[in-house]
Formats: structure tokens, C-alpha cells, sequence
């Protein structure tokens, strides 16, 4: 597993390292080039002050100090030797005139050749002696950075951790906490890079402790709907085994049937609830064709319709395109075309319209039925409400499954009346 720590470290210590040795050769170089420039002037400068001498002795009787770095040679017109500073170490005469660099025993030589009046001189110095002052003055020059090293990766050290020791904080405070705390962390003196994280993780336990509320909230509703229909479901198995006639156990058996639906129903409802509220609009979006999907809808429903003698209508544009989740919104046309079935009386009307209206895809699903009052049209979308007086059985979970399609869809659901006779119209705006 990686460290940024441990990353940040290597990698400067290692760049002030890396950055030492380039100041050092930086400095060899610079040091080298006005180490060459001084010496070039200086065997320039000895060269011409021997030119000007009226005598020079032919040739020097010993040997000078073989340690000695200019070389100096003096000739006649004719190429004999007036004047040598070392014999041990003399170069041959060399005709190009000026500074120039030449090789003299695998050995690179800096000379200066002058000839005036009759004479030819020629200082010669070994290239070595220039290197190693370089070198010397560049090792003086690096001496301080070689005491600053360990002082300065010191530093680094103590930065990085303490740089980094806010988010060591936020990492123990997460690690401590109970698995049910889901209050949110501290954002406040966070370092501009971990105040994002920091307030990222605070919106994600927002998020799931509202999740764990509504499961919570879920549950407890379920069992609360579920224990009525399965004690009622049990009194009635109860009553039709104490039956003592056929009549009386064909009738309980009936309604033991109608019961056993009922439950059946609320717990298809209890699921799909669950499902619609843990889908979330990162799920995978697609296009769907709206109006093939409300007549395949409706020929579903057509049996159910036949039964209650009620009339279908159906306004659809063609090919009236969505984006969303085709298996939800089959859900959510399902349960309104249900409840308007339901809730409008026999020989009733349904109309189910797909159009297009200032660039949105509109779906109305309008009855003649009772509709719902006013102040009662928010209430209808809470799980398990039910209007007071209303013969039709359900589970009250319809109008709360559709809202939560809706709201994974950005679309806008609204209840109204229906002007032209009694009954409700239900209309949802697709973005």
C-alpha cells in the first residue's frame, strides 16, 4: 500500500539531492569558466612581459620544480632555443599563434605563442591544474549545502507530518465512531485540500443516515400494515374451520381468498416501494419509447377494465421519447392506470394521454371517479394513507411508489381536478 508520507519524503529529499548535485555542477562549470578566463590572461600576461626582456639566457642549467604549472619557451628566428622554465618538462614548438588547446602525452595543454622582433615565446600550462581549482572552489562552494542536507530534510520531515496530520485527525475520527453515528465531521481549520474531502464524506453520511431513516421508517410501516391483513387472514382461516356446513366453509374459504389477495398485493407494493426508493438517478438512463409503453400498459389492464365496464381513452402522440428507467416507469403508468381503474365507479371513464408541450413529454392519466379533496393531495403521497370512507381496497402505497419514480426521473407530478365531470387528473412533466 502506498504512503503519501512516505511518498512525499523520498521524493524531496530526493529533489534537494538531485538539486544539490546540479548546483554543484552548475557551480564546477562557472567556476571552471572564470578559472580558465583568469589563467588564459595570466599566460598572456607572462608571455608579452618576457617579450619585452632585451636578454634571455639560452638555455636554463637545471631543472625548476616539476610541481610548476606554466611551462615557458622562448626560440629564434631560426627555431633555436633561447629560454626554457623547465627542460624536464618542454613541449615542441608549436607555429599557430594566439590561445589554443593541444594534446602532449594524453594530456590536454593550454598554450599562448607570440613572436615579435625576432623571437618566439611560447607559455604553455597543463589543463589539469585549471580542473582541480575548479573543482576546489566549486567543493568550498558546496560545503554549506553538505551542512544544510540533513538540517533541511529534517525540515521536510517535520512539514510533511505536520502538513499531513490533519488528515490523520479526520482518518481517527471516522475509524473511532460508532457505526450508527452518522453526525457530520468537523470542516472547520481544514487544509484547502482535505476541506472538499471532508465535505464530501459529511454529504455522503447525510445521505445514508436519511436512507437508514426511511428504511427504518419502512419497516416499521411494514410490519405494522402486514400484522392487520395476516391476523385478519388467520381469524378468518380460523372461522372457516370451525365452519360446519359446505356453504358456510365455501363462503369463508372466498374469503379467505380475498384476503390472501389483499396480502398478496400489499406485499408486491411493500417490494416495489423498496425497489423504487433504493434506485437512484445514477442508474443506468435510456430512451423509451413513452407511447408504445402506455398502449402496452393498457392492453394489460384491459381485463381488469372489461370487468368494471370501464371506458379507455387514449390520446398518443407517436413516438413521444423519454430518458429514464424502462422498468420504473412501466411502474409508475401501472399504478396510476390501477388506481384510476379502482377509483372510478363502473361504467366509467378513463382517459390516458401522451403529448408533447413546450419541449416536455407530458403524461395525463384522467378519471371520473371521486377524485381527492385538496388539502388531502399532499397526504396521498405518504406510504400506507388511505382516504377515510373509501370502499376500494389498496394498500396505499400506489401514489408513494409513482412519487418516487418521478422524483428519479426530475419529473414533476401533479394532482388537479378534472373540470369537465368529477374525478382526478394526474400529470406528470418529463424533463
Amino acid at each position: 500500500m502506498k504512503s503519501i508520507r512516505q511518498s512525499l519524503l523520498v521524493w524531496l529529499i530526493l529533489g534537494m539531492l538531485i538539486g544539490t548535485c546540479v548546483a554543484g555542477l552548475s557551480m564546477y562549470w562557472l567556476a571552471q569558466d572564470e578559472v580558465n578566463e583568469l589563467f588564459d590572461y595570466q599566460i598572456k600576461q607572462v608571455a608579452l612581459s618576457l617579450h619585452g626582456q632585451s636578454q634571455l639566457v639560452t638555455v636554463a642549467a637545471a631543472d625548476r620544480d616539476p610541481e610548476e604549472d606554466n611551462v615557458v619557451q622562448a626560440w629564434d628566428t631560426l627555431g633555436k632555443p633561447l629560454f626554457s622554465s623547465n627542460p624536464s618538462r618542454e613541449l615542441p614548438r608549436y607555429v599557430t599563434l594566439g590561445l589554443h588547446t593541444v594534446s602532449y602525452h594524453q594530456q590536454p595543454w593550454r598554450i599562448y605563442n607570440i613572436q615579435r622582433h625576432g623571437r618566439f615565446i611560447q607559455v604553455a600550462q597543463p589543463m589539469i591544474v585549471r580542473d582541480e581549482l575548479a573543482a576546489g572552489l566549486a567543493v568550498r562552494m558546496l560545503v554549506p549545502f553538505f551542512v544544510l542536507i540533513p538540517l533541511l530534510a529534517g525540515l521536510i520531515w517535520w512539514v510533511v507530518g505536520r502538513s499531513l496530520s490533519p488528515l490523520q485527525a479526520v482518518t481517527t475520527a471516522v475509524a473511532t465512531r460508532h457505526e450508527d453515528a452518522m453526525h457530520a465531521l468537523d470542516e472547520k481549520n481544514l487544509p484547502q485540500e482535505i476541506h472538499p474531502m471532508v465535505v464530501a464524506l459529511n454529504q455522503l453520511l447525510r445521505r445514508l443516515s436519511q436512507s437508514m431513516q426511511a428504511q427504518r421508517a419502512f419497516i416499521a410501516d411494514a410490519s405494522h400494515e402486514l400484522r392487520s391483513p395476516l391476523t385478519a387472514l388467520k381469524l378468518q382461516l380460523q372461522l372457516t374451520e370451525r365452519a360446519t356446513t359446505d356453504e358456510q366453509r365455501t363462503v369463508g374459504f372466498v374469503k379467505v381468498n380475498e384476503r390472501l389477495d389483499r396480502s398478496i398485493h400489499l406485499v408486491r407494493q411493500l417490494l416495489t416501494l423498496a425497489r423504487s426508493e433504493s434506485r437512484s438517478e445514477h442508474d443506468y438512463f435510456a430512451p423509451v419509447d413513452m407511447s408504445a409503453l402506455v398502449q402496452d400498459i393498457v392492453q394489460d389492464f384491459m381485463p381488469l377494465a372489461e370487468v368494471r365496464q370501464t371506458d379507455f381513452q387514449l390520446i398518443i402522440e407517436p413516438n413521444v421519447m423519454v430518458s429514464g428507467q424502462q422498468e420504473n416507469l412501466r411502474i409508475l403508468v401501472s399504478n396510476l392506470v390501477d388506481n384510476a381503474i379502482r377509483y372510478t365507479s363502473n361504467s366509467g371513464q378513463v382517459c390516458i394521454r401522451i403529448t408533447r408541450e413546450a419541449g416536455q413529454t407530458v403524461l395525463r392519466v384522467i378519471d371520473n371517479g371521486s377524485g381527492i379533496p385538496a388539502h388531502e393531495r399532499e397526504r396521498v403521497f405518504d406510504r400506507f394513507y388511505r382516504r377515510e370512507g373509501t370502499q376500494v381496497t389498496g394498500s396505499g402505497l400506489g401514489l408513494a411508489i409513482v412519487r418516487n419514480i418521478a422524483e428519479v426521473h426530475h419529473a414533476t407530478l401533479a394532482l388537479s381536478d378534472n373540470l369537465i365531470s368529477s374525478g382526478l387528473i394526474v400529470t406528470i412533466k418529463f424533463p
